[in-house]
């Protein structure tokens, strides 16, 4: 399913609600703590309406969501680097067996 077949589901009163809700249990940005503005799906939907309205959700601040989470969902995997100098995400090629 393509995004604009999808992107209606952003304006329904049900979304609004939700993300409402999101922002004000978890006001600050999960990843650098500054004041979030994005409910962001931890799974992304791909237009599945139960798991759009659903699914868990995690609040963001614009500038985390549009570079960070966004690369995720297009490479399936955090570019996180541990202290060990290994990649923390599991997904990661380097960490695949």
């Amino acid at each position: 399913m393509s995004r604009k077949a999808w992107a209606h589901y952003y304006s329904s009163q049900a979304w609004k609600l939700r993300r409402a809700h999101q922002l004000r249990i978890e006001p600050l940005c999960k990843r650098c703590g500054v004041l979030a503005t994005v409910a962001h799906h931890v799974v992304p939907h791909k237009g599945d309406w139960c798991l759009f309205i659903e699914g868990e959700l995690n609040s963001l601040c614009k500038r985390c969501h549009d570079s960070a989470e966004q690369m995720v969902e297009k490479r399936g995997y955090t570019n996180e680097i541990g202290i060990d100098g290994w990649p923390t995400d599991p997904r990661a090629p380097a960490n695949r067996a």
